[in-house]
Order: C-alpha cells, then sequence, then structure tokens
C-alpha cells in the first residue's frame, strides 16, 4: 500500500491489479463509527500506535474500512479485513485515507 503516492494518486500496476477485488489486510482497527456493540466503520492502520490524533499516519498507510451486515464487534489486537478493496481517497473528520475497503469478515491475525 506504500508504494501509492499519496500526492498524485498514481498507484503502481503491482497494486493497480487488487483495485476491484477482494483481498485480505492485516492492521489495527481504529473505530470511527459504533453503537457500542458493533464497529460499522473504521480505520486499519499499520501499527497499535498509530493514532488518528496527532500525528496520523500517511493516507497511503491507511484503509477506510466500511463493514457491511451491520458491523462486527470492536478488536483490540492485530486483524485480517477481507473485504472489496478500492484505491481511493477516502476522507473523514480524522484526516484521508488512500484505500477503502468493503468489509464482509474480520478475524484475529495469527
Amino acid at each position: 500500500l506504500g508504494e501509492l503516492d499519496y500526492m498524485t494518486q498514481v498507484a503502481p500496476e503491482t497494486l493497480k491489479k487488487y483495485d476491484g477485488t477482494r483481498v485480505k489486510i492485516p492492521g489495527f482497527m481504529v473505530p470511527l463509527e459504533d453503537d457500542s456493540k458493533k464497529v460499522t466503520e473504521f480505520l486499519l492502520v499499520p501499527s497499535p500506535q498509530a493514532c488518528i490524533h496527532v500525528p496520523a499516519p500517511p493516507p497511503n498507510q491507511m484503509v477506510y474500512v466500511k463493514m457491511k451486515d451491520g458491523g462486527t464487534p470492536a478488536a483490540f489486537g492485530p486483524i485480517w479485513v477481507y473485504g472489496e478493496f478500492k484505491i481511493l481517497t477516502k476522507s473523514s473528520k480524522y484526516g484521508d485515507a488512500s484505500f477503502e475497503l468493503f468489509g464482509d469478515t474480520i478475524e484475529p491475525y495469527n
């Protein structure tokens, strides 16, 4: 993911081939929208210390995830997220992410 030039949105072919496909991506969940039981939207970040407050990781190191089917329980350790991957800038009040994933499943990273 870090190969994307987030200033120009130019991605190498090795990354472009995944645009619009189903993938699994590892990372850590930073919840954005939840109802105290399930998280429906979150940022997937590369490390547990990554924080959306100061300083946030660069956009090409964050994936905006929108879960299908009502969300998923919050995860506090490393996870795999499965879903449809898109290369596009997604803006939120917490910053920009260069990628979007329509998630359908998460599981612990082992």
